[in-house]
């Protein structure tokens, strides 16, 4: 039980890195966004979170989302295999 709660943190730590990177994104393509490009933005971000970390490490070299977001996945993914192993 303890390693899929672990799993959901480690997933949530992800998303958000990718939301966080996907934010930046729109600060720079529209900084004066109104609730209807939030709206866009949050639903297009839920649909495609996992690429827009390669966004500022692309453009801008900055590569601190991509690495917060695929290991946080990956250490997520360990985790939910090991509490599905461990419930049988």
């Amino acid at each position: 039980m303890f390693n899929k709660y672990i799993s959901y943190i480690f997933y949530i730590i992800g998303i958000l890195a990718g939301y966080l990177a996907s934010y930046e994104f729109l600060l720079q393509l529209a900084p004066d966004h109104g609730i209807i490009v939030l709206a866009g933005w949050f639903v297009v971000t839920a649909m495609f979170f996992p690429l827009a970390p390669f966004y500022p490490g692309i453009a801008l070299g900055d590569w601190t989302y991509a690495i917060v977001c695929f290991t946080a996945i990956a250490i997520g993914v360990m985790f939910g295999n090991r509490a599905r192993k461990l419930k049988t």
